[in-house]
């Protein structure tokens, strides 16, 4: 097989699949397509990383700021969806219609990822368009996902979960600058952690974990941000509307009648950007 997984990708499916398993119903995301993916020995439950009770916080805020970018790409109507860092999404496996998807990553988790999907016969090519990207040669996901077919004449919705924390800031803007110069009316979400000293005092010794073992693991966080620079950010890119989801929002939006405890508080927040009338280029 190609390549292979990226550790974080992995842990992220297996999060989603573990809140099918263990939280009580409703789901806010119902995904156990990534765990049939990662393709995981059984005891998969058993990893120090599962545990039930200390990840609720880390698998909540996975599954909320999933719903939310897939709320907003299905409410804007668009449909083209690029998602930057893509891991193991499943979107087009568990959602039908004429939405066209661009997932972009490192080459070697894409290859992967597509000799799994060919195994699984999950792949739908007519749908599904896996752009690998090497990005630390300076290589461009815009230009990577015209040339996989991505129309910049038409709207799309951009997403880019659980990734800022890995890049320097630099890499930030640019990464929204191209988002910024696509179609009017084109969406970009992104998350992004804030410093720990600002997350609520119950949720600080994960986050401070989280950070020792994402070092530990290569994959050093590098960019927290608080809400004015990651909005200052998208607006300084080129995005005219911008607004941010923070995770008391999501844990309102999505979490307010649970009786089980299951919050994304203290885990990322959101910042929806959207493209005005005039666009910028691409930079």
């Amino acid at each position: 097989m190609s390549g292979e997984p990226d550790s974080t990708a992995v842990r992220t499916a297996l999060w989603r699949a573990l809140h099918t398993l263990v939280d009580d119903a409703p789901h806010v995301l119902e995904d156990r397509i990534g765990l049939e993916i990662a393709g995981v020995d059984q005891g998969w439950q058993t990893r120090p990383d599962m545990d039930p009770m200390r990840t609720r916080p880390n698998r909540a805020s996975i599954v909320a700021r999933a719903r939310a970018v897939e709320d907003t790409l299905i409410a804007s109507g668009a449909c083209q969806y690029v998602v930057l860092g893509a891991g193991l999404d499943t979107f087009p496996q568990r959602h039908k219609g004429p939405v066209r998807v661009f997932e972009v990553d490192e080459p070697a988790t894409q290859a992967w990822k597509r000799d799994r999907l060919v195994q699984l016969g999950l792949l739908d090519p007519e749908r599904l368009h896996l752009v690998p990207v090497d990005f630390e040669a300076g290589e461009s996901w815009l230009a990577k996902a015209v040339e996989a077919g991505l129309d910049t004449a038409e709207p799309a919705v951009v997403s880019m979960l659980g990734v800022t924390m890995y890049l320097t800031q630099e890499a930030i803007s640019t990464s929204l600058r191209q988002a910024a110069s696509l179609a009017a009316g084109s969406i970009m979400v992104f998350s992004y952690s804030r410093p720990i000293e600002m997350a609520p005092p119950e949720v600080r010794p994960i986050l401070e974990g989280a950070a020792k073992g994402a070092a530990a693991s290569g994959h050093p966080w590098l960019s927290l941000l608080t809400p004015d620079q990651a909005t200052n950010m998208a607006r300084d890119t080129g995005f005219t509307g911008v607004d941010v989801i923070t995770s008391t929002d999501l844990h309102e939006r999505y979490f307010a009648e649970r009786h089980d405890g299951l919050s994304p508080v203290g885990g990322e927040d959101l910042v929806i950007a959207t493209v005005g009338r005039h666009r910028v280029g691409s930079g």
